[in-house]
């Protein structure tokens, strides 16, 4: 009888490989396979020569469809990472940043890391001599950091003198704050106009509180640029999975933070727009990297480090190539070789995820102040979009998915009371 030959392992294109204490490491340029099933006996020849089995090739086919998924070499050992070396800012010298939000988790970043850069900081609370806010203060280098009362949703008179006594002399402005309410029953019904009387909701802080303070900054004539920090998800269609989600359960949150942008480039100051994905409150991991995406690109919404959002909003604020651009921040835990995955849906298979490669002005690396020298200024207006629909027909679907679960548990209970 013929023997048989050994199944070539085929080359994998850059899979990144874990150590590992086990013989059985992976070969140069090939692929590992599977270890047997433990019901499943491999082939052997007389010299001893183990051959995979079905089971074998068939999880070996699977392991390299996700190796195909990354082009990245092998990532760097954790301890071997040098630590970052902050990026030069592009400062004239006379920089007043006005921080709206410098008291929260990524503002009080940004504070940090403009005042050990140079820059002067007036960070707008609405309570001066709280505890966050002292403490940042007293933690940068004397007198970089002043602090102002003010609150972007204190309407009238005395809001707005507020917000004008606090832009006096300031060449920057950072917004990033921001409203994260759960959704009532009247937001999906429009009962009690929540919008309107409810200072805690999106419309009053993501939008009206914007469109004030970019308003605001116009007028007070001094302001050379306006930055405003609002979420990866506003650049999604309506219909994708993930802002349907976070319209209906964040009072439609996304609807608010697009009409505030709309209001930012309409202010008629220039403007940056930094969009981040999901956010992390510790470092970067060990071994992951930063996407930074520009325009319309969508960049896929992974967990990235406040500290690099906060370095992204520090540099994009005084790049030239940043101006009037939108810039996408995201993170990935290992290299992706320019695909990642993407929910979506469709009538056969449900939700599931597919295979995307990465648009072309989507960058990823561990410089982030070298990935935004590729920024540039948005093309186009951006325009309102209609989100309202989609999220009706998803509460319906939901609300038809679970009329039809009670009437089936109604219909069981009374079948096993006639038993």
């Amino acid at each position: 009888m013929a023997a048989i030959a050994p199944v070539a392992a085929v080359p994998a294109r850059g899979l990144p490989r874990r150590a590992s204490s086990r013989a059985s490491a992976v070969p140069a340029g090939g692929v590992r396979l599977a270890p047997p099933h433990p019901r499943t006996s491999s082939l052997r020849d007389r010299g001893g020569t183990r051959y995979p089995s079905y089971d074998d090739v068939r999880r070996s086919v699977r392991t390299m469809r996700f190796a195909a998924a990354s082009d990245a070499p092998t990532p760097p050992d954790a301890a071997a990472d040098p630590a970052p070396t902050p990026a030069r800012l592009d400062l004239e010298g006379d920089e007043l940043v006005l921080v709206v939000g410098g008291a929260g988790r990524v503002g009080a970043r940004v504070v940090r890391r403009l005042a050990s850069a140079g820059a002067r900081c007036r960070v707008l609370t609405r309570d001066p001599s709280s505890k966050a806010a002292t403490a940042l203060r007293d933690a940068c280098p004397p007198g970089t950091v002043e602090l102002a009362r003010g609150d972007v949703t204190e309407p009238g008179t005395n809001g707005d003198a507020a917000l004008a006594a606090a832009l006096v002399g300031c060449t920057h402005v950072v917004a990033c704050f921001g409203a994260q309410r759960i959704s009532k029953i009247g937001d999906i019904l429009g009962l009690g106009a929540p919008e309107t009387n409810d200072v805690t909701h999106p419309a009053a802080v993501n939008f009206r509180g914007v469109a004030r303070l970019a308003t605001a900054a116009a007028d007070a004539g001094t302001v050379r640029r306006f930055v405003r920090v609002t979420g990866m998800s506003v650049g999604y269609h309506p219909a994708d999975p993930i802002a349907v989600l976070l319209n209906a359960v964040l009072s439609m949150t996304i609807k608010w933070q697009l009409r505030g942008e709309r209001a930012v480039r309409a202010c008629g100051v220039p403007y940056t727009v930094v969009r981040p994905g999901n956010l992390l409150d510790t470092p970067r991991p060990p071994g992951s990297v930063v996407l930074v995406g520009h325009g319309d690109a969508k960049v896929p919404a992974g967990k990235v480090s406040r500290d690099d959002v906060a370095e992204v909003i520090s540099v994009a604020t005084f790049a030239k190539n940043c101006q009037n651009a939108t810039v996408g921040v995201a993170g990935a835990p290992a290299p992706t070789g320019g695909i990642a995955s993407q929910m979506a849906w469709d009538p056969a298979r449900g939700m599931h995820y597919v295979a995307m490669e990465h648009e072309e002005c989507v960058r990823e690396g561990v410089d982030v102040a070298a990935m935004l020298e590729g920024v540039e200024a948005d093309v186009g207006e951006l325009r309102e979009r209609r989100h309202f629909p989609f999220v009706a027909a998803f509460v319906a679907a939901l609300f038809g998915a679970a009329t039809l679960a009670t009437a089936g548990l109604v219909a069981a209970a009374r079948a096993l009371l006639k038993l």
